[in-house]
């Protein structure tokens, strides 16, 4: 009996050093779980025997128990070493089934698989159809991306942008007005001078006098009398200081017919607006000499050669005086102007007036005033001038004409500052962000807001918005017989408290194809809008959702502008967030998402069977696996770029090899002192 009780002791002993022996081995082993060997005693079973007399039998191995206490994380740096702080198992799947692990260290495969060094697949959650993590579902091989990410054209711009609703309208709405429709006076040969005594070259114009009323945007009036023989220089200077009025005047005519008449040397002098001209007749062009010398020498006086005459245009409208100057010579002929009214083109009107020089004829001719008018201002006439003397309004003669009829001065209305994209002036703020074509080629998405002008019910805060892709339109007309790109223009609408009108629409941009800088199409979707197609929803290139912009008073902001599309990129790194998310960066900066590392946990872990490499079976003892994401069900966080070290504590381990070999000389001691109590036996 003392025998089998020694070799118990010594069996004991000996896998206690075996198992320590086997922590302190495996002490640099990533994800190891150390053990400890757990003796019972022995006693002989006896029905009858009492408690008081029963003798040890020895010792016996009842079980080695791991500890599966945290080891201590070390960093590393490779993005697929992943360690597990907290709960729970990586889950493997290789040719002998699924095993269970806690050593991180995994890398991929040729197929891109996430492998173990001994091939076992790592196992985890696939993504959605659109790309999402699911958290959850049937397990799969995690797998990792290594080509090209394809390209994605966009389907949908999302703005959250701010305008100003105090912002002044861009639009300026008005009209014009020009007297005499355009057209110069009559030239006038000899004529009335200013006053009696001044010199003969001041002659007077043939414009008669007249009154007018000035109702200005203020909604008062104001009368202005217009002289005899005013230039339209002088009638636009009088109008200089009336509030909502621009006054521009203009003098255009045309000389022809350089008579004979010239001096020894073939020159012909007279003088034009105070200034002597002399032309050389014998030179090739003399109409070009002309115009060179006006040109030369008056500032306000431009002159070009017009087929067989010299147009003079006064810029200033300044009326056009032609007399014989110093030692004249020769005769010319001088001709009105009319101003076409859709061309603004100039053309000679009337009989040609001829000009005696040598007969020191003098003739003088006026211009007509443009006027631009503000909203809410009129011209209109009046029966007497401010000294109470009767005017007559239908005199066709004044410097607006006949002013009788009832629309003759209400002028043409127009609205300035009509949308440009290339004159800031014309709205209110812009933005812009790059969209991709179905290739992934990247363009420019430009937005224009336009404050708009009150409405008919006095909505202050109505605006519109254009856009255009590289500096192009993107609209569509289904009135066009072409289909061509029209400007893409919408209305955004904002309730009293500046929150936009939900009621609106979505914007679907619907005749947009890519082209190159030169115009060329370049092979890309989406398909252009289709005139023939009359629900257009179904025919959108892509939706610009503008409902989160907003219209409160301060600066114009841009919070976010967001779209999907994006072009191809090359995978440039790999991400394993703490959840366990696995996602893959590409070089045109997006991410995509590869899968969930699945972790399994078990009610009784230490009921695990190990089967070596660091890798645990699923027992009856242990438990069913419990699988679920990182961070979830009381499982751990994932750490990437770490791997968990070996929980061996390798001192404790170093005294406990100890104790176990003095209890395994212990244990010899009973096998020799059994032996002596024998031999003596024996020897009697």
């Amino acid at each position: 009996m003392s025998f089998n009780i020694g070799l118990s002791a010594l069996n004991a002993a000996q896998q206690e050093i075996n198992v320590t022996g086997n922590n302190i081995a495996n002490a640099g082993t990533n994800g190891f779980k150390s053990s400890k060997a757990v003796f019972g005693d022995v006693y002989a079973a006896s029905v009858l025997g009492g408690g008081g007399t029963q003798q040890g039998s020895g010792v016996t191995l009842q079980g080695i128990q791991q500890s599966f206490n945290q080891g201590n994380i070390s960093f590393t740096e490779n993005t697929l070493d992943l360690a597990i702080n907290g709960e729970g198992f990586f889950i493997l799947s290789g040719e002998s089934g699924t095993a269970y692990t806690r050593a991180g260290a995994f890398g991929t495969d040729r197929f891109g698989y996430v492998v173990t060094n001994t091939g076992e697949r790592l196992q985890g959650f696939a993504p959605s159809e659109s790309g999402q993590a699911t958290g959850g579902g049937p397990l799969t091989d995690l797998r990792v991306t290594t080509g090209e990410l394809q390209p994605r054209a966009t389907t949908l711009v999302e703005s959250e942008i701010n305008l100003d609703a105090a912002a002044m309208p861009s639009a300026v709405i008005g009209s014009t007005y020009i007297s005499n429709g355009g057209n110069s006076s009559q030239p006038r040969l000899n004529g009335a001078m200013i006053s009696p005594d001044s010199d003969p070259s001041d002659q007077l114009n043939p414009y008669t006098a007249t009154s007018l009323i000035v109702r200005t945007p203020s909604g008062e009036t104001q009368q202005l009398d217009i002289a005899a023989g005013a230039s339209a220089n002088a009638v636009a200077q009088q109008f200089a200081g009336v509030e909502g009025v621009a006054a521009v005047g203009t003098t255009v005519g045309y000389i022809s017919n350089l008579q004979d008449g010239a001096d020894a040397d073939g020159q012909m002098r007279f003088a034009i607006n105070g200034r002597d001209i002399v032309v050389d007749l014998t030179a090739t062009n003399p109409l070009q000499d002309l115009a060179n010398k006006i040109n030369a020498l008056l500032n306000n006086l431009q002159a070009t050669v017009d087929g067989t005459r010299v147009r003079v245009t006064h810029s200033t409208g300044a009326d056009i005086r032609i007399n014989a100057g110093g030692n004249p010579s020769g005769a010319l002929s001088f001709e009105g102007s009319t101003r076409d009214a859709t061309t603004g083109a100039f053309s000679p009107v009337g009989v040609p007036t001829v000009v005696n020089l040598s007969a020191n004829d003098i003739m003088t001719m006026g211009g007509f005033v443009e006027f631009t008018l503000d909203e809410n201002v009129s011209l209109r006439t009046t029966d007497e001038d401010l000294e109470g003397n009767p005017v007559d309004p239908s005199d066709a003669f004044t410097i607006f004409g006949d002013i009788s009829a009832e629309d003759a001065l209400t002028g043409t209305a127009f609205e300035s500052n009509q949308f440009d994209p290339r004159n800031p002036e014309t709205y209110y703020r812009s933005t812009a962000i790059s969209i991709y074509d179905s290739v992934g080629t990247q363009h420019s998405l430009a937005m224009y807001f336009v404050k708009e002008r009150p409405d008919d019910t006095g909505d202050t805060n109505l605006w519109s918005v254009y856009f255009q892709i590289d500096g192009r339109n993107i609209g569509y007309d289904p009135n066009s017989s072409t289909g061509d790109p029209v400007l893409a223009r919408f209305d955004l609408r904002f309730d009293d408290t500046g929150r936009f009108d939900p009621n609106q629409q979505f914007i679907e941009i619907t005749n947009w194809y890519p082209v190159d800088q030169s115009g060329r199409r370049i092979g890309a979707g989406p398909v252009p809008g289709n005139a023939n197609v009359s629900d257009q929803t179904t025919n959108s290139n892509f939706r610009i959702d503008l409902s989160s912009m907003t219209a409160f008073g301060g600066d114009f902001s841009v919070q976010s502008n967001n779209q999907d599309g994006f072009s191809k990129g090359q995978l440039t790194g790999l991400e394993v967030n703490t959840r366990g998310l696995v996602s893959a960066r590409f070089s045109n900066g997006q991410s995509q998402v590869l899968g969930e590392v699945a972790l399994a946990n078990f009610a009784n872990a230490s009921g695990l069977a190990n089967l070596g490499g660091t890798k645990f079976a699923e027992t009856s003892e242990s438990g069913a696996a419990s699988v679920s994401g990182a961070g979830t069900a009381g499982l751990g966080a994932i750490q990437s770029g770490a791997l968990e070290d070996s929980n061996v504590d390798l001192p404790t381990e170093l005294v406990q090899l100890i104790i176990s070999q003095r209890n395994y000389q212990a244990a010899a001691q009973i096998i020799s002192a059994t032996d002596d109590a024998t031999q003596t036996i024996i020897n009697l």
